[in-house]
């Protein structure tokens, strides 16, 4: 098998069949699987899933009987993954390039020192499509590696994304983000990657992520925005950094880093008061992780 797609799943109805036909539509030389684990859904998603797997072998759906969350979710994923690279396609996004699999594993398969490839990506949100920024700068910028960038700032999103599965084995840890209730998989997954071996960028535009308000990035709620900020910005970014350096910024350029994230979760949410607080409590000290 040259690359396993992996799809959690939970209570996604509208959206897996446009994720699951995305996969369907990739024109490839060589085997790819798609590997579906439903979470325990409450909605039709896995019986949607079960129809696709029905028609076509490539799909696999696995569906738990309890709630197990994110991590553990690619956990039993990745253990049942028999593909040299690994894909990521969560089941409310989808890809719009039949050949994204194929330019990926071809440059990886080149470049046996590059350990991830990832794309350009479309936002979709509230119904329009927002580019994201070019990614070019990650490469040309005197100073900074691709490294030094995504620990600054995650660009790489994950419908985008095809790594080097020999690569995950050696230098990523799942229990150790289970263990530390990281809430998501990717970021400490592609910096641990781009701290060990070469990245590759591709400019065009492969995959649609999709913007929702009940994300945990995306959510209205405060407390879950700002839980989902200080895992990423502090218990992800210092585990990363304690293993492989902060690169070229400063423990100051860092703590800058995180007030300014804080503070904008609840910028975003119209809480001028709250935006203050974590700015300067951040930049203090008195706001951290855990």
């Amino acid at each position: 098998m040259k690359v396993s797609v992996l799809m959690p799943t939970y209570n996604h109805e509208p959206f897996i069949a446009q994720a699951i036909e995305s996969f369907l539509a990739q024109q490839t030389s060589f085997a790819i699987e798609l590997l579906i684990n439903d979470d325990c859904s409450t909605d039709n998603t896995c019986a949607i899933a079960m129809e696709y797997a029905a028609k076509d072998a490539r799909v696999k759906v696995f569906k738990q009987e309890q709630n197990q969350g994110l991590l553990n979710n690619y956990k039993f994923l990745l253990n049942q993954a028999k593909g040299e690279y690994l894909a990521v396609l969560e089941s409310d996004d989808y890809w719009i390039d039949e050949q994204k699999l194929q330019k990926q594993v071809d440059y990886l398969d080149a470049h046996p020192t590059c350990h991830l490839s990832f794309s350009s990506v479309l936002h979709l949100k509230r119904g329009q499509f927002i580019p994201n920024i070019d990614a070019s700068y990650l490469f040309n910028t005197p100073g900074k590696t691709p490294y030094d960038h995504i620990l600054y700032r995650n660009i790489i999103f994950s419908p985008t994304v095809c790594f080097r599965r020999s690569a995950y084995n050696q230098y990523c840890n799942i229990d150790d983000y289970i263990e530390r209730q990281f809430t998501t998989f990717d970021y400490p997954v592609w910096l641990s990657l781009l701290a060990n071996g070469d990245v590759h960028y591709l400019p065009e535009h492969t995959a649609v992520y999709r913007v929702s308000g009940t994300s945990i990035s995306n959510n209205k709620s405060l407390k879950k925005k700002i839980h989902f900020a200080k895992s990423v910005n502090f218990d992800i970014r210092k585990y990363i950094i304690d293993r492989y350096g902060s690169g070229c910024f400063s423990a100051f350029d860092i703590r800058m880093r995180q007030a300014v994230i804080l503070s904008r979760c609840a910028w975003q949410l119209k809480m001028p008061l709250h935006a203050a607080y974590y700015f300067f409590g951040t930049v203090l000290g008195i706001v951290h992780g855990k």
